[in-house]
């Protein structure tokens, strides 16, 4: 009887905690935002949003090939040819100059699409299958330590795709190609370039040397080929980059697109916010690679392309470019308190390390101080005035306050070592200040108090 008793009371607390939560969209920058809901389902839905990109300048070209992929490694942006050599270039982000080489000797490069990492390794995809004939898709691990002393330690992982059985040649209509990939604590996942569906389907297999069938996850309508990813596990979030392809038709197409995801449970990547931001219509690029060092500003390259359709050249540079990406992640972020957002490394994460799937945000943003570099913020929580320091550089710098929706509450120009909190759109809660100034964007998040 005693243990019927217990086995209720269990099953009670469980019907108890499951009535508790309420499933629905938890994002206040979505068009169907629930404050009621405590469960994130992946329902939200956004407005149409246009971006644009600053452009720093053409590739060298020596990187015509280069551009497919972007990495931040070793504090600095860093590419590799998708076929011609098996080096390394280091790219200045101030200018796209190209700054370094680094030559890894030992290995082949038949088609390399994406380099990922964690603490340890680089993982060289050399998977690119246009027409989804390839049976030697793999990738290549190659120890951090080793690449600096130039004694290249290489591994391979082979995988297959476990439904794939027919090899017949069919050039930018399979489903079999692949650009991109990101690689977490125990496992890699593919994103696949689905050519005529313009679907992205998410592929899993171990991180360890061997030979593996990758597992069909789930697949996603993006709109457009994928052909980029990067990936902040701390915050639950991956970034990908592609643009769409209209069957080939050029003159329609090459439209760039990031797709932000986040808030996902585990490794399930598109179980949370799916939030889509496009370039102007005129804008046309076959954007390959995505990269970021501060998770605010993201940078993107993109192949040369030229085309003559109906007596129309499209004729587009290898270039890099830079986005500001601050107004549509931070106000997510700010539910977050465990590290200043303008000093999270991202690509340099020990992705082998960190169960991404353990973090809870905490409830309370706290007390940010900031010697980092010369900033600091006070006091936090404040009541009518925001107190700066901070280095040289930044006095005259453009300042935006933004809530924790994504709305600017406030901006103007930093002068003098304070801003004022007493405008009637301050409410008392999070914010997010962002300082734009020569030297950089930094981004801090403060309490607004009574």
């Amino acid at each position: 009887m005693r243990q019927l008793i217990i086995s209720f009371a269990i099953l009670l607390s469980a019907i108890l905690h499951a009535a508790a939560q309420i499933c629905g969209c938890t994002d206040p920058m979505a068009t169907n935002y629930n404050a009621n809901a405590t469960v994130n389902d992946g329902s939200c839905t956004y407005p149409s949003t246009t971006i644009s990109a600053t452009e720093i300048g053409q590739l060298d070209a020596s990187l015509l090939e280069g551009s497919s992929t972007l990495f931040f490694w070793n504090g600095g942006y860093w590419t590799y040819n998708d076929h011609t050599n098996c080096c390394l270039y280091r790219i200045d982000s101030t200018n796209a100059s190209t700054t370094d080489t680094l030559c890894i000797s030992g290995i082949s490069n038949y088609d390399t699409e994406e380099v990922s990492q964690d603490s340890l390794y680089l993982y060289f995809g050399d998977f690119g299958n246009n027409s989804g004939t390839r049976q030697n898709l793999h990738i290549l691990r190659i120890s951090k330590e080793s690449l600096l002393n130039q004694t290249f330690a290489v591994d391979t992982i082979w995988f297959s795709y476990e439904d794939q059985t027919d090899f017949t040649s069919n050039p930018q209509a399979t489903d079999f190609d692949c650009e991109s990939f990101i690689v977490t604590r125990d496992s890699i996942y593919l994103f696949t370039k689905q050519w005529v569906s313009e679907q992205t389907t998410v592929y899993g297999l171990p991180k360890t040397p061997g030979t593996f069938v990758a597992h069909r996850l789930e697949t996603y309508n993006v709109g457009g080929l994928v052909t980029g990813a990067t990936y902040i596990p701390q915050y639950r979030m991956a970034v990908l980059c592609g643009y769409d392809y209209n069957g080939g038709n050029y003159l329609s197409s090459l439209h760039p697109f990031i797709l932000l995801l986040y808030d996902f449970q585990g490794d399930d990547f598109f179980s949370g916010n799916k939030r889509r931001l496009n370039f102007g219509t005129l804008v046309k690029e076959q954007v390959e690679a995505v990269a970021t060092s501060n998770a605010t500003d993201f940078y993107i390259t993109n192949e040369h392309f030229t085309t003559t359709q109906l007596g129309i050249t499209v004729d587009r540079p290898a270039k890099l470019q830079k986005l500001d990406l601050s107004n549509y992640i931070l106000p997510y972020w700010a539910t977050f308190n465990d590290t200043p957002i303008d000093t999270v490394p991202t690509d340099t994460i020990p992705t082998d390390t960190i169960p991404t799937d353990t973090i809870t945000p905490p409830d309370t943003v706290g007390i940010h101080s900031f010697d980092t570099e010369g900033f600091r913020i006070y006091p936090n929580p404040a009541s009518d005035r925001l107190h700066i320091d901070y280095p040289e550089g930044y006095e005259g710098a453009e300042y935006e306050i933004l809530n924790l929706s994504g709305q600017n509450v406030a901006k103007g120009i930093l002068k003098g070592n304070s801003i004022s909190l007493n405008n009637k759109k301050f409410k008392a809660g999070k914010y997010i200040l962002i300082l734009r100034g020569k030297h950089g964007t930094k981004s801090f998040i403060f309490i607004k108090k009574e």
